[in-house]
């Protein structure tokens, strides 16, 4: 086969490929688009939650806290130790975890389809059985989306160096 003949036959090739996938670019990208803008009204949705969640904390909110939350929520204190949603909730509502001051900085949010990750710095200020504690930590907590509704699914916290460590509330 010529050069020429050989051209005939691969320039109509070429030239469906190359417009397929003009066609395919020019239809695939608003569907990405689409799929960009659903995770970034997603990450609003989630830091928006986790905002209000951490507010209803602050207030002792109980009733706000457990709407937020899901059935099987477990809270990771920078000590280790885990509470389960019934014992975290009853701690909050009897006071034994009184938020005197929770400030997030550095918050960065991820979302996965009904799965989202808040993660940051954590400036807290707590009262716990009479023992102030004043820490910094990091912070992660999970969401998922159940029923059409963003939720806490878990929270966890590790110290970072430079936390004061828990003293008597009289001093």
């Amino acid at each position: 086969m010529t050069y020429s003949g050989l051209f005939r036959r691969v320039l109509p090739l070429a030239l469906g490929c190359a417009l397929a996938a003009l066609f395919a670019s020019i239809w695939i990208h608003p569907a990405a688009a689409q799929s960009a803008d659903a995770k970034a009204q997603a990450d609003q949705e989630v830091l928006k939650m986790n905002a209000e969640c951490n507010a209803a904390e602050l207030r002792g909110d109980v009733a706000a806290m457990d709407a937020c939350e899901t059935d099987d929520f477990t809270h990771t204190h920078a000590n280790g130790q885990v509470e389960h949603k019934a014992e975290y909730l009853k701690g909050v509502g009897s006071g034994a975890h009184k938020f005197l001051l929770l400030d997030l900085s550095d918050v960065h949010v991820r979302t996965y389809g009904a799965t989202g990750i808040v993660e940051g710095h954590m400036h807290l200020r707590a009262n716990n059985s009479g023992t102030i504690a004043d820490v910094n930590n990091l912070f992660m907590t999970v969401w998922v989306k159940q029923q059409g509704k963003w939720r806490e699914a878990a929270w966890i916290a590790d110290g970072l160096p430079g936390s004061r460590p828990a003293a008597p509330a009289n001093k």
